[in-house]
């Protein structure tokens, strides 16, 4: 299949604010020369992203200032993609909770699980909807993880809403592959990013993928419709690790890098 052609169309970003969608959103505008259409919930960090890639490409951008764990919010992203005719969308918007796995926690894994599992669902849906109804190829792209295939000690509901991502975006796609539409999953290992920063990480940045060479190959998995892609070698490595050996192994090797309790 030839790659999906998205010069002067409008891609779908979010979790544009920060990390792999602000990078992604400013690879698309410089190499694709796409039009983005940014979603985040600061928006400050949204205008400057779009005053940079204007400044920088000479490329168009649009801002939604929306929250992906409300109705309202998806209902906001939803309808300007309706409006902006936009093929394509890469689907970043994602936070975690870092720490033991305790009661006290109950409100944070709440909100993860409101953004990357309900919320994340529900726009995922109404995209599907949108771009069955226009017929033509269109390209939906979730940033997942290395952690939906691990189980990640001290991250672990942020892990288990990864699962949950593979697992639908592996259905969905078996559920369209007789369509124009391809649904697909992007799992990285850690990213250096602001998320990553939050981790606690006992060896800091080390061992982190850059974030625009992630997010390069990222908009590249987007354009040619991927159904799933694993981005280096190394994380390759430790994907096809995590099928073959004990679950409970590859556990225990997953939390290493965190410092844990102190």
């Amino acid at each position: 299949m030839s790659p999906l052609p998205i010069q002067d169309t409008w891609v779908l970003v979010t979790g544009a604010s920060s990390g792999l969608g602000r990078a992604a959103a400013l690879h698309m505008a410089e190499k694709y020369r796409a039009k983005p259409l940014i979603v985040g919930r600061r928006p400050s960090n949204l205008e400057a992203l779009r005053d940079e890639i204007r400044s920088r490409f000479d490329v168009t951008c649009e801002i939604v200032v929306a929250d992906q764990s409300t109705a309202a919010g998806r209902e906001m992203i939803a309808t300007r993609v309706v409006e902006l005719e936009s093929p394509a969308a890469l689907l970043a918007a994602g936070i975690t909770s870092v720490g033991l796995f305790d009661t006290d926690r109950m409100a944070q894994y709440s909100e993860v699980i409101e953004t990357n599992v309900l919320g994340f669902t529900d726009l995922l849906a109404r995209l599907v909807v949108i771009f069955k109804g226009r017929g033509s190829r269109s390209s939906i792209l979730a940033i997942s993880s290395l952690a939906a295939e691990t189980s990640v000690p001290f991250q672990a509901v942020y892990g288990a809403s990864k699962a949950y991502v593979n697992t639908l975006i592996q259905a969905v796609s078996t559920e369209l592959a007789s369509t124009n539409i391809s649904v697909g999953a992007f799992v990285p290992g850690g990213i250096d990013t602001d998320m990553a920063a939050l981790s606690d990480l006992r060896w800091g940045k080390l061992g982190l993928m850059n974030v625009d060479k992630c997010a390069a190959l990222a908009v590249r998995a987007m354009v040619e419709q991927r159904s799933f892609a694993v981005p280096g070698v190394s994380n390759r490595l430790t994907y096809l690790a995590s099928r073959a050996l004990p679950r409970s192994l590859v556990s225990r090797l997953a939390g290493l890098p965190y410092r844990g309790p102190r």
